[in-house]
């Protein structure tokens, strides 16, 4: 595990460094990536200034909420920005290059690419965690504790969907914009749906998991709701390697000869 964590740090310390290369568009898209966040969040603002609250949940909470939610996103977008075109390299047998290292394939794939914007929302959720007003330890502590398991869970959906590759074939299409539907899902408060919408945002679309649990456990904090959000994300990481490890016994290599280095 040892070596693991250290090849995938290496990884993503080679990923960023070739994203920051061209510092001029690094720069440019993180900002942007900004910008876009305030004026999404300026919508609930306004929201917030005519109606107090909504659900019982008042600003404050839609703050941590959308911290929580672009801090995760951004985070996938930072460590495992690979996984984007996850399905169409199963699809295309380009998983040859990466079968050929004794490293393990799928942090391989993951920490491969490192996007710009993903900073732009780790500083979007940096900023609106300050914003909010609460700096105590714990605070901070159990925010990016949410952001750290939001952005494994995030990971986790995109391995899952695009794994699909191994069984269906070409999904690349629907598993893009699945994954990118579960983070706008994820940026909505879960308790604005009722019944059978409410039950699958926390299943088939777990945009629940990832922004409400882990807020509603901050606005009343319990070591039971800790617990609950933490074995959800080891459930979520676990199905993720599980569902990719079987569908690379189905791959059919693509023949085609070539090292990644």
């Amino acid at each position: 595990m040892m070596q693991l964590g250290r090849f995938f740090l290496s990884l993503i310390k080679t990923s960023m460094s070739a994203s920051v290369s061209k510092r001029g568009a690094f720069l440019l898209e993180a900002l942007l990536m900004v910008v876009n966040n305030a004026i999404f969040f300026s919508i609930w603002w306004i929201f917030f200034g005519a109606f107090k609250s909504i659900g019982g949940w008042q600003f404050e909470d839609m703050m941590l909420l959308t911290a929580i939610g672009v801090g995760s996103y951004g985070l996938m977008k930072v460590c495992a920005g690979g996984l984007k075109n996850l399905s169409l390299i199963i699809i295309n047998g380009d998983l040859d290059p990466f079968m050929t290292q004794p490293k393990n394939i799928l942090l391989h794939i993951a920490g491969s690419r490192s996007y710009a914007k993903g900073w732009g929302h780790l500083f979007s959720a940096l900023l609106l965690i300050c914003f909010r007003g609460t700096l105590s330890p714990a605070y901070i502590a159990l925010a990016l504790y949410a952001i750290f398991c939001g952005g494994l869970i995030f990971t986790s959906i995109n391995v899952m969907a695009h794994s699909l590759a191994f069984w269906v074939g070409s999904v690349e299409h629907v598993s893009k914009k699945y994954c990118d539907s579960l983070f706008l899902f994820a940026l909505y408060p879960t308790n604005i749906y009722s019944g059978a919408l409410q039950l699958i945002m926390f299943t088939i679309m777990p945009a629940g998991v990832i922004t409400y649990l882990p807020v509603q456990m901050m606005r009343n904090f319990s070591g039971v709701q800790l617990l609950i959000f933490s074995l959800a994300t080891v459930g979520f990481v676990v199905s993720a390697f599980g569902m990719f490890y079987l569908g690379l016994k189905r791959y059919e290599s693509g023949n085609r000869f070539g090292v990644r280095r």
